[in-house]
This record gives structure tokens, C-alpha cells and sequence, in this order.
């Protein structure tokens, strides 16, 4: 069968790879709102949630952040075409590579992610629009030459931590002005989980950017980076226990909205037991995926149990 080339799946869905942030942007604005809502407004946690629908510059944060998403993915996959190319797995899910996008098109598609974010960055300010212009540089000459940051040892995992993973959080606090200890300690989170993300890519991709490149990871190695990610976990887990527990005790840390913190990086823990024991770990990080949030079940089942734990004490704790 032949391929369908530039199709708009292929363009508008393959090509940025939605399936493997949409998730997960929807949840870092959340984390945003959801405190904003219930100590700003003094509501709900649902109520907060349902008030979200008439906050006007939800939208445009919506659409910054996607377009922002889109451009970095995308643009990813075009100048990594002939790396991928190398490996059959990556080779099929980069449409530039596999020949279902066309180069011409694929910088088209970039040239309006970037004009949707600053168009609508700007409707939401100067500031918000100053910050997205950054940012798409960054994203931009995260993969493209002659800066390539991916390439570059330890400016791979630090621009990584400070935007990538962590913009859709910090686009949409910077908009609502809202700065506390509880915002710009999940900030910090963020900015270690990005680390992360982009340490156990790395780690899986060895084998194959060895070849190619010189990271972070091949220059570590797979089994002292995986530690460090690890330790980045753990660190997570413990600080967010002592400042739940503080904030319960003394009044000082952080409130029970971040309980959700504490829930996700446990629920991380069985994956990394796994990866432990494993000694093929590029298998098993694609297929529990501790990546960008692409939607595999064990993501799913991650999400679904931490979220419902928390939403059922959240809602214990403001009706009892």
C-alpha cells in the first residue's frame, strides 16, 4: 500500500506529535489554575474547574502553549529526519523520515506553529509575549544547527529542564501573576522532571546517538545517568512529604492541593523498580513510556489512580 503523502493526519497530527504532549500540557495548565482557583477565588476545587470555561484568557493560553508544543516537536522531527532514519522504530514514527511529510511542508507547518503562539502570546501581553519568543528559540535551536542544544553536553538537559517540560506551567502562572511558594515550588518539579524526561530519552536513544552525537548520556553512560534520574525522583518524593507534613504541623510548606505532587511521583515508582532489574532499558522506557506523556496504559493507569486519590481526599478535606 502506498503512502499517503502530506495528509492532513500526517501534517496536523503525525508530524508534531500530538499524542505525546496533549496530555500532558492540558495537565501542567491545570496545576496552574486548580490552586489560583481554590486560594484566589476561595472555591472549590470543582467550582474552580468550572469557572475555568468563562476565564477568558484560558484560550489563548491553550493555544500558545499547543502551537509552542507543535513547533518543538515538529521541528524535532525535521532536522533529527536523517538520525531517525537510522532506526526502524524511529524511522516509522517520524513522518519526514518515513516519507509521509515532505521537507517543504514540514517548514510550513513550523512557520505557522510559530506564528499562532506569537500572535496570540501577544493578545495576552508583553510579558507573555516575551517569554514565548524565548521559548520558541529555544525550541527552535533545540534541534536545528548551528546551535543544536541536544547536542551540546549538559546544555541538552538543562534547556531541556528550564522550557521544555516545563512552559505550559509557567506560560500559564506568568499570565495569572501568580507567584507563591507552592507555584514556584511545582515549578522546581517541573524543571526536575523535564531533566528527567530528557535524561531517560537519552538513555533509550544511546545506542543510536553514540553513533551520531555526543549528549549527556553517552558521555555518563546509561547506568550512572539512570541513576541521577532516579535520585531526581526521590529527591521529589521526600521534599514534597516534608512540606506537605510541615505545612500540617507548623503552617509552613506546602498546602494539600500539591497532595498530587507526592501521588504522581510515587505512582513512578513500580516503572523504576522495573528499570532497575531491567538490562534492556530502551525496551522498557518505550513501552512504560517515561517520556513527554505519550498515551501507553501504563501513562494512563499512572494518571487515572494518582488523580482519583487525590481528587476523593480533595473533596473530603472541603466538605468534612
Amino acid at each position: 500500500m502506498s503512502k499517503r503523502v502530506n495528509s492532513f493526519k500526517s501534517v496536523f497530527h503525525d508530524f508534531p506529535r500530538i499524542d505525546e504532549w496533549w496530555l500532558l500540557s492540558i495537565g501542567m495548565i491545570l496545576f496552574a489554575f486548580i490552586p489560583y482557583s481554590v486560594w484566589v477565588n476561595d472555591t472549590l476545587v470543582w467550582d474552580g474547574l468550572c469557572r475555568l470555561l468563562d476565564f477568558i484568557p484560558l484560550y489563548p493560553i491553550i493555544i500558545v502553549v499547543f502551537a509552542a508544543q507543535w513547533l518543538l516537536f515538529a521541528a524535532n522531527d525535521y532536522f533529527d529526519r536523517h538520525v531517525d532514519a537510522l532506526d526502524k522504530k524511529k524511522r516509522l514514527r517520524n513522518p519526514v523520515s518515513d516519507g509521509r511529510v515532505t521537507p517543504r511542508v514540514a517548514l510550513m507547518s513550523l512557520a505557522i506553529s510559530v506564528w499562532l503562539a506569537l500572535v496570540f502570546s501577544a493578545i495576552l501581553g508583553l510579558w507573555p509575549f516575551l517569554f514565548t519568543a524565548l521559548i520558541l528559540f529555544v525550541f527552535y535551536f533545540y534541534t536545528a544547527e548551528p546551535l543544536r542544544f541536544k547536542n551540546k553536553v549538559g546544555l541538552d538537559v538543562v534547556s531541556h529542564a528550564l522550557s521544555i517540560n516545563t512552559f505550559p506551567y509557567s506560560f500559564a502562572i506568568l499570565v495569572l501573576g501568580y507567584f507563591t511558594l507552592g507555584t514556584v515550588y511545582l515549578l522546581i518539579v517541573l524543571i526536575l522532571r523535564s531533566a528527567m524526561v530528557q535524561m531517560l530519552q537519552e538513555i533509550r536513544d544511546h545506542d543510536i546517538d553514540k553513533q551520531v552525537e555526543r549528549n549527556t548520556v553517552v558521555v555518563l553512560g546509561r547506568k550512572r545517568s539512570f541513576w541521577i534520574v532516579f535520585s531526581f525522583l526521590m529527591a521529589i518524593i521526600v521534599l514534597t512529604g516534608t512540606l506537605l507534613t510541615t505545612y500540617q504541623l507548623f503552617g509552613v510548606g506546602l498546602p494539600l492541593t500539591y497532595l498530587i505532587v507526592l501521588f504522581l511521583g510515587i505512582s513512578y515508582l513500580p516503572a523504576f523498580h522495573r528499570l532497575l532489574r531491567s538490562r534492556g532499558h530502551e525496551d522498557d522506557i518505550e513501552r512504560l513510556w517515561l517520556g513527554q506523556g505519550r498515551t501507553v496504559r501504563a501513562t494512563v493507569l499512572r494518571y487515572v489512580v494518582s488523580f482519583a486519590a487525590y481528587f476523593s481526599i480533595m473533596v473530603y478535606v472541603f466538605l468534612f
